[in-house]
Formats: structure tokens, sequence, C-alpha cells
């Protein structure tokens, strides 16, 4: 086993910054805001996992959607922590659901409810594109599909969208396109 050695700090005062992320605007290639599946592993809850195991794993790891595959690893949906928000539980558990028996089945947009976007398409647009196109959607991520290998290839989040363009927009807080839009363009003052 290579042992490495240890060094001292006092001499580094600098971070170091990836020189992407920086020059980041609207005219920029919109794959550079694309979650590429090829180079990182989707986030994906088994339809019969477990709803508020989902829930507090995406609270643990920080994100805001997981995608949904049946046990052969077969693409299902999408579920978000907004479809599992404790009102939409409690709405099941009033109708006699036991919370502990509710599954990412029983919240999932199924795959056929969704719309995505074309990787091929994208590869050709700008991330102002991408921000024009999906302007009046409330949603917070888009898929995007290969449609000749037939698989869901990435995910655009509006949040990543959002803190990449330096936009003032609490990512914290449920940040979907529309948000993403109107910082990028505020309605005028009238007077």
């Amino acid at each position: 086993m290579k042992r490495f050695n240890l060094y001292q700090l006092e001499a580094v005062d600098k971070l170091a910054h990836p020189d992407l992320t920086n020059n980041i605007t609207l005219d920029s290639p919109a794959l550079s805001v694309m979650t590429d599946f090829n180079y990182h592993e989707p986030l994906v809850a088994g339809s019969h996992d477990r709803a508020c195991d989902i829930e507090q794993s995406m609270l643990q790891a920080q994100v805001r959607m997981k995608l949904v595959v049946s046990e052969n690893n077969e693409f299902l949906g999408l579920v978000s922590l907004d479809d599992l928000n404790a009102q939409e539980i409690l709405k099941r558990v009033a109708k006699g659901a036991q919370r502990e028996d509710l599954s990412a089945a029983d919240f999932m947009r199924p795959k056929d409810s969704l719309r995505a976007l074309d990787y091929h398409e994208l590869r050709q647009a700008t991330i102002g594109d991408v921000v024009q196109t999906l302007k009046d959607n409330e949603y917070q991520h888009y898929l995007v599909v290969d449609r000749k290998e037939h698989k869901i290839r990435g995910v655009i989040s509006a949040s990543d969208l959002a803190r990449k363009l330096r936009l003032d927009i609490n990512i914290n807080a449920r940040s979907s396109f529309v948000n993403v839009y109107a910082a990028l363009h505020p309605e005028p003052l009238l007077h």
C-alpha cells in the first residue's frame, strides 16, 4: 500500500475553482447544465421503497428528486420531495393508508405523464434556449432522453441552473423554471 506525505497549509491561501462554472451564461451550451447519467450515477428509488425512507434519504443527500425504477431496473417515473410532502402523506393516511406502507409507487409521477428534452436537440442548444422553452413550467426538474438509445440520459434541475448562472433565487426553496425565467427577466416597475 502506498503511503502519502501530509503537508502543512500555511503557504496555501487560494481555492481552485472550475473554469467552466465561472463563465456560464445564457449563451453557454445547454449540456453544461445537464447532469449526464453517463458520468454521474442517477439517484434512484425502487417502486416498492417506503415513501418515508425515500423522503429521509433525499433530505440527507440534499436532493429534491429521484428516478423510480422497477425490480428489473426499468424506469417507471420520478418522485420529488414535493410529491412526498407531509400534506400529501396525510391525505393518504386520512383515507386509511398506513404511513409505513406508502411507497414510491404511491407518489411517483409515472413516465407516461412526464415530458422530456431530447438529448440530440439539447446538444445544439444554449442555456437561454432551455430557459425560454421551460419558462412557463412549474417543475423543478426536466429529464433529458436519448430517443435513439431509448434511455434517460440525464436531468436538468432548475436549482442547478440558477446556481450556475448565479441568479438571486433561494435554491433551498422550491425552485422552478418559472423562478429562473423571472430572475432573468424581472418585471419593469410601473409608476
